[in-house]
């Protein structure tokens, strides 16, 4: 839970720091099919999807690599797989990381940089 809100937390501060753009509409985006979401913050750019699911770090990179191509970065860090898709509208940071049995998915919408 402490994860969670700090997760939370963190999310807000990079919300809050960025400039406002349009919404997101995160309801055609993919998601993992056990998918258990948590927070949404989806009103303005940056905007934020938060998710559990049981599928592995694998799964989930696939998932998002067959919905936006491959990847512009990819790293792992601290068991954790960060992902940056380019697209012409924005940029697209996954970031997937073990929590317990569990993975946590944070997918962010940022605007394209100029």
């Amino acid at each position: 839970m402490a994860l969670i809100k700090h997760t939370l937390c963190s999310l807000a501060f990079l919300c809050a720091t960025l400039p406002a753009q349009a919404a997101i509409d995160f309801t055609d985006w993919p998601m993992a099919d056990d998918a258990r979401e948590f927070a949404r913050l989806d009103d303005k750019l940056p905007a934020i999807l938060s998710y559990f699911s049981q599928h592995s770090q694998a799964e989930l990179a696939q998932l998002y690599r067959q919905a936006f191509g491959s990847p512009a970065q990819e790293a792992s860090r601290y068991g954790q797989l960060e992902l940056l898709f380019i697209q012409p509208s924005e940029r697209i940071r996954v970031v997937i990381s073990s929590q317990q049995q569990w993975q946590q998915v944070d997918v962010m919408v940022l605007p394209p940089e100029h």
